[in-house]
């Protein structure tokens, strides 16, 4: 989800440098290769903290309530983290700590839903929790549907990434649209925190979400190539990384529920 607009206010505005769009070829490919190494590094970073929370007792023990804490207790982490991604935008090193920061947080807020998809993808692996086995051996027994959510998740950010990339259609108007249905979405969130609209939170939800994020991926990686600067790489990776764990987690659902 975009971190970045021409003109907006914030600590990003005080970037100098010339969206990276108006450099040579050679300058633009080594920029996106900066983002996509850091984007890898951050993922690297997610999933590595999701599953030694979600297979360590004593973390999920911290990250459970996090979950459970509701709504607004998970809208207020998630502000927390955007507005920590935003400050350090463009201030070397701080942005990749930020980036850091955020990959640790949303993998203590993934895990849980990783905890409860080994719960039902497999009974042996929710003993193998308390046993103490390693990772691999837990995702042997039960972790089937985690990999298919995330294989599902890395193929269709990888396929929209690289038709954004390589296609001359502009998806750069689609911003407003995106936005609206975000709003949308998490207006029928607080709904349901209320009680109301209840039945709305469920298959159908999720598939919005995923459709949602598509459109965010076509339009935030055009956004990145055609308005960063050079300088941006970080907020890129964080951008793209926004996109794909949230796709993630709602095809995770989806799978979950599909039973």
């Amino acid at each position: 989800m975009n971190q970045y607009q021409p003109g907006h206010t914030g600590a990003v505005e005080h970037a100098s440098a010339q969206p990276v769009a108006y450099a040579d070829t050679p300058t633009r490919l080594a920029f996106l290769r900066k983002v996509y190494a850091i984007f890898g590094a951050s993922m690297v970073l997610w999933m590595g903290t999701t599953l030694v929370v979600a297979t360590t007792p004593s973390l999920m023990n911290i990250a459970m309530p996090l979950m459970m804490g509701g709504f607004l207790g998970f809208m207020l982490i998630m502000a927390a983290m955007f507005l920590l991604l935003r400050m350090t935008a463009n201030n070397y090193p701080m942005n990749v700590v930020g980036i850091g920061l955020f990959s640790i947080v949303e993998g203590f807020l993934t895990a849980p839903l990783v905890y409860l998809a080994l719960a039902k993808g497999n009974e042996a692996a929710m003993a193998a929790l308390q046993q103490g086995e390693t990772i691999e051996g837990i995702f042997s027994q039960g972790g089937g549907i985690v990999t298919q959510a995330f294989v599902i998740t890395a193929a269709v950010f990888t396929g929209l990434t690289a038709y954004a990339l390589t296609t001359k259609r502009d998806f750069l108007w689609l911003r407003g649209a995106l936005w609206m249905g975000f709003f949308a979405l998490v207006g029928i969130m607080i709904l349901s925190f209320f009680g109301i609209g209840g039945g709305l939170m469920g298959w159908g939800f999720s598939l919005a979400w995923v459709v949602l994020m598509g459109g965010f991926v076509l339009y935030d990686t055009q956004n990145i190539l055609k308005r960063y600067p050079e300088n941006m790489a970080v907020a890129g990776a964080a951008t793209l990384l926004v996109d794909f764990i949230i796709m993630f987690k709602h095809i995770l659902l989806m799978l979950m529920r599909r039973d």
